[in-house]
């Protein structure tokens, strides 16, 4: 799935019957998914991302396996203005921040910004990904389920994991593991996941040695980032910084 900003210049794009032009600005879905197109660009300076349609799916409830109409959009432009610059700023935040990390050195941080430009692609665009609610979701919403999930999430927190992922492993869909979450836990499954990480990287700053690690490098271990949102994440559950905590170990 391929979204498109027009930095300079000028493009044309056709898709099925829809022909788009773009200008100075402009953020455009390229195709439908699935369906070819073709374009002409005029002198233009482009910033094209491909996001995995799988992880679009999946931010949208349809997760890979399950059986439901393919996803497609409603419109090919933003929703409104605010969120193309959404979309710019997501972007830029991933080629400034997530793309300048060393090849291969923080995979549940690229992970985690492949997910963030998926759910930013829902967001900034109108879709038909939007599942009605169904009784066995509800129905399914057990404390079974969440236990299923906790223990697929706890027994390796470093893998990849998303919303489906843990769904799969409960045999529930994800909108009832979002509910199972709420009703049983009071939060959803990717903050629990965020949670157990979190403790992952507790006991990786204790056991660490102050004179070969790092704080960030713990952090991006377990997919933090956002230095600051780690910091302040890490002292609110363990009562000090995280600098402090390597530097006692």
């Amino acid at each position: 799935m391929a979204i498109t900003h027009v930095v300079a210049g000028r493009m044309l794009r056709e898709c099925a019957d829809d022909v788009a032009r773009a200008g100075p600005g402009d953020v455009l879905a390229i195709s439908q998914p699935h369906l070819p197109y073709s374009g002409r660009v005029h002198h233009a300076d482009l910033r094209a991302v491909t996001v995995p349609l799988a992880l679009v799916q999946e931010a949208a409830g349809r997760p890979a396996g399950q059986k439901a109409r393919p996803l497609r959009f409603t419109r090919f432009t933003p929703v409104s203005g605010a969120m193309a610059d959404q979309w710019k700023r997501t972007v830029d935040y991933v080629e400034a921040s997530v793309l300048a990390l060393p090849a291969g050195g923080a995979p549940l941080v690229v992970d985690a910004a492949a997910r963030l430009l998926a759910a930013t692609v829902l967001a900034a665009f109108p879709t038909d990904a939007r599942p009605e609610p169904v009784l066995a979701d509800t129905r399914d919403a057990t404390p079974q389920t969440v236990r299923r999930a906790v223990a697929f999430i706890e027994s390796d927190p470093g893998a990849e994991i998303g919303l489906a992922d843990a769904a799969a492993a409960a045999g529930v869909t994800p909108r009832a593991l979002q509910y199972a979450f709420r009703r049983h836990l009071g939060t959803t499954p990717m903050a629990y996941l965020r949670r157990v990480r979190l403790a992952q990287a507790h006991a990786d700053l204790v056991a660490a040695d102050p004179a070969r690690d790092t704080v960030t490098a713990i952090a991006h271990r377990w997919g933090f980032h956002h230095q600051g949102r780690f910091a302040a994440a890490y002292r609110e559950a363990y009562g000090l910084r995280p600098r402090d905590a390597l530097a006692g170990s």
